[in-house]
């Protein structure tokens, strides 16, 4: 690091927005551009894990996945870093089967995903209108029925649409859901999908029917790891001029006298804890502080929340703005086996789903079939849950137990052999011995073989605060998102991110906020590589 205290530009947050606006204006030659990074590691809210014994096998703690026929920005870069992807399977090798034959647990009923719109199966007593169809149906069909146009109208004719007299903005998901469909429908709708958010309050425009998680959609990731989008972006950053500055974390902004702001920073470490290697940063005594003329808070919600900036205190706007998205939680735990003991039961790829805590099971492949794996290598790894919102105090409870103990592959559980893994929370024993017990309950199983190595991941604490974002009920977004890009007049302080998105949940949604946020107020030029009638949102 260098001793320089002013800086042209300053990045804050590692992440996949931070990273993209550091190598955009590095490129453009707006530096010197610095970036802020509060912890040891780039990749923020992606977070590729390598667990023992499976060095090619990637844990995806955060986010998996990406689309290549939406997510132009995500295969842009991608195709610019000349990183390599790899399909993201979710269900049977053969297209003809895909995901139809994954397993489906809703009240203590067994179904295969493909039989999800059999109502004479479905453990669900739906209305006549509400039968054979699967939750995505289920919602499209409330939508044609509200907004009958609803697929072929554009984003500012559904601000204009009226649902019963108001407008459709101003109805949260689940209140709106409600007034078509019986308590019955809507419980199937949400223990089948998955996830809780899909079908929770968030505002009716932005929660449109979509194809992101249809079963027919084609998912990829990268080889080495999803993490490596933003880590190979900041790593071309470095090598065009760049600087990185990790371990510091921004506690305040203040207006500098001539123009510009100062910036003051805290110094922050790793330390270890409760009787494992626990990577936790924590703040030291060593403040300082760095001139920029620009700050780019490439940040999410409760990220902005904890800095101290006057307009955050004063600015009524600002302050409404941040807080009109909803802080979704979202947790991951997964385990390693010694074999891919779910491909018994004919469980290739993709994920289980059920009401239980767990909510949903993917099964991932073994350290032999990744890509350049260890050949004769059978420790595979399976995501023993994957969940949001009402699920999170299950697993809450478990925090404090003991860290879970692993062993090498192969030997005995050895209660004195610690599994090292560095991680911000340690699987523990708790948290695995309940996995254990609902995983064998929802694949019909008595026994399961014991797992080797586990990782825990809880997006919920600072300084991320959740695992994605939806737009509030009553919010027009339109305006929302536009503001906060540069939400004081007089300030050179711009966000973006994720979280004020039109792709929230998404990559491509924080890479949409950072250009259009570049293009608006440092003057980019969009890149050679993106269409320009490719629409970045409002």
């Amino acid at each position: 690091m260098n001793d320089e205290t002013h800086v042209r530009v300053a990045v804050i947050g590692g992440g996949c927005a931070g990273a993209y606006s550091a190598l955009r204006l590095q490129r453009a030659e707006r530096g010197p551009v610095v970036l802020f990074e509060y912890g040891d590691r780039i990749g923020g809210r992606l977070y590729s894990r390598t667990l023992p014994g499976m060095p090619h096998v990637h844990a995806e703690v955060g986010g998996m996945r990406f689309i290549r026929e939406k997510h132009k920005l995500v295969v842009g870069m991608i195709e610019e870093l000349g990183l390599k992807a790899r399909s993201f399977p979710m269900g049977h090798r053969d297209p003809k089967i895909g995901s139809n034959q994954n397993f489906v647990y809703l009240r203590r009923r067994h179904l295969r995903y493909g039989e999800l719109s059999n109502s004479v199966k479905v453990p669900y007593e739906l209305n006549w209108p509400e039968r054979d169809m699967n939750p995505d149906e289920l919602q499209t069909w409330a939508y044609r029925y509200l907004v009958p146009n609803w697929d072929t109208a554009t984003l500012d004719d559904l601000f204009k649409v009226h649902v019963f007299g108001k407008p459709l903005y101003k109805y949260g998901l689940w209140d709106l859901l409600y007034l078509v469909m019986s308590g019955e429908a809507y419980e199937f709708m949400r223990d089948a999908g998955g996830y809780d958010c899909n079908v929770a309050n968030a505002n009716a425009v932005s929660s449109l029917p979509s194809d992101d998680f249809g079963p027919t959609v084609v998912y990829e990731t990268l080889v080495k790891g999803y993490d490596q989008l933003p880590i190979q972006t900041v790593n071309t950053f470095v090598k065009e001029g760049g600087e990185v500055r990790h371990h510091h974390r921004l506690k305040s902004i203040v207006r500098k006298d001539g123009g510009g702001v100062r910036l003051a920073f805290v110094r922050t470490e790793t330390e270890t804890a409760n009787d494992a290697v626990r990577r936790t940063v924590v703040d030291t005594d060593d403040h300082f502080t760095v001139d920029a003329d620009h700050v780019v808070l490439a940040m999410p919600r409760r990220s902005l929340e904890l800095i101290d900036w006057t307009p955050l205190r004063e600015d009524k706007m600002l302050r409404h703005d941040l807080k009109t998205v909803i802080k979704q939680a979202g947790i991951k735990l997964l385990l390693g086996y010694e074999y891919p003991w779910w491909k018994a039961l004919g469980l290739e790829a993709g994920r289980l789903i059920t009401d239980l805590p767990i909510r949903q099971v993917y099964y991932f492949g073994s350290e032999q079939e990744a890509i350049d794996g260890e050949r004769g290598n059978s420790n595979a790894l399976l995501m023993a849950s994957y969940n949001d919102l009402s699920t999170l105090p299950f697993w809450k409870v478990f925090e404090n137990d003991p860290a879970f103990r692993g062993r090498n592959p192969g030997e005995p559980t050895n209660p004195d052999v610690l599994n090292v893994l560095p991680q911000h929370h340690p699987a523990t024993t708790g948290m695995v011995e309940m996995a254990q017990l609902l995983i064998a309950e929802v694949h019909g199983m008595r026994t399961l073989p014991t797992p080797y190595t586990a990782v825990f991941q809880d997006w919920t604490e600072d300084p991320f605060g959740a695992g994605w974002h939806a737009w509030k009920a009553g919010v027009d977004f339109r305006h929302t998102m536009k503001r906060i890009r540069k939400p004081i007049d007089d300030w050179p302080v711009y966000i973006c991110g994720e979280a004020y998105s039109f792709n929230q949940g998404w990559v491509e949604g924080a890479l949409q906020t950072a250009e259009l946020m570049l293009e608006e107020h440092f003057g980019l030029n969009r890149p050679t590589w993106l269409a320009k009638d490719y629409s970045l949102g409002p």
